[in-house]
């Protein structure tokens, strides 16, 4: 059985999601990056159980100068080896970085968060976190998004 996304719907199945991403990682770590890396990028970061380096393909959004914001489903099995992760790298737009993560798991601050986007994005983008896309979410609608997600913050070292 699948999951449901940020949006309500059902994700696809895992298998097709390991699929997808053998092709698309390549795409993004090569000069053909282009329109995907508009809103994907590369992340790579150590397992905390296996210790192995792991490279997968994660949507995000520029958030503020020097800062990176990926959203996740709240059952994203890469989140805890962020949480205790000093650094990891990221490939953004053809170009290669260190990022220090922050894992957004509250409630509260993920409904805050949601509120921010909504004010600060386009309506497309608010509606790929689960958001409508035509007004501003009431808090019950804040809160619901909020309940299916969750978020990194990623600061850019120079």
């Amino acid at each position: 059985m699948s999951q449901a996304d940020t949006t309500g719907r059902k994700r696809p199945p895992v298998a097709l999601v390991r699929a997808a991403n053998r092709v698309v990682r390549p795409l993004l770590a090569s000069r053909l990056h282009g329109v995907l890396s508009r809103f994907l990028m590369l992340l790579t970061y150590t397992g905390r159980k296996s210790g192995r380096r792991i490279t997968i393909p994660v949507g995000y959004f520029d958030w503020e100068p020097g800062m990176v914001l990926a959203a996740t489903f709240a059952q994203s099995t890469w989140i805890p080896s962020l949480r205790t992760a000093p650094t990891v790298h990221l490939r953004i737009r053809g170009r290669e970085c260190e990022a220090v993560p922050t894992v957004i798991e509250d409630r509260a601050a993920i409904t805050e968060l949601l509120a921010e986007f909504a004010e600060r994005k386009s309506p497309r983008e608010a509606k790929m976190l689960g958001l409508p896309g035509d007004r501003e979410p009431t808090p019950e609608e804040l809160s619901e998004a909020a309940g299916r997600s969750r978020f990194v913050l990623f600061r850019l070292e120079a």
